[in-house]
């Protein structure tokens, strides 16, 4: 509700306008909304689909894996990891736009950690246990 009052000052008209306590406490509350849905939004960048992985491990070479990932609304990861390492099904998690899931192959245990990035490729790292460490992008297929 606006209620405006109008006064003549040396032929000057002044019009001031009163909004009600009413109405700014429902824009507060809209705004807080809003911001609250766009956080929700954000929480979990979702990383399901199929991707190539090009991975280099210094000193050992590079190669391309294939890895599909399903994401949970929760950030539950389940997939499956085609490529040198073999062919297995994994598990993992997402928070927000970071990733990680562990697969086991023949050369023992494998944990790749990454990150959404804003073009929406994958970048991070893949912990190979004694034998290193090595990077990676994934794009999607």
């Amino acid at each position: 509700m606006r209620v405006r009052f109008c006064y003549l000052y040396s032929h000057t008209k002044i019009v001031v306008t009163v909004v009600t306590r009413e109405k700014e406490m429902i824009r507060k509350v809209l705004m807080i909304a809003g911001i609250g849905m766009l956080a929700s939004n954000m929480a979990f960048a979702d990383v399901s689909g199929n991707w190539v992985f090009a991975v280099e491990i210094p000193g050992a070479g590079s190669g391309n894996a294939q890895v599909s990932m399903q994401q949970a609304a929760d950030g539950a990861i389940t997939g499956n990891y085609a490529g040198q390492l073999g062919n297995t099904d994994f598990t993992g998690k997402a928070d927000g736009n970071k990733f990680e899931f562990s697969l086991s192959s023949q050369m023992g245990s494998i944990k790749y950690e990454g990150e959404l990035q804003a073009d929406g490729t994958l970048k991070g790292v893949l912990n190979l246990g004694d034998m290193g460490q090595g990077n990676f992008t994934a794009t999607k297929r």
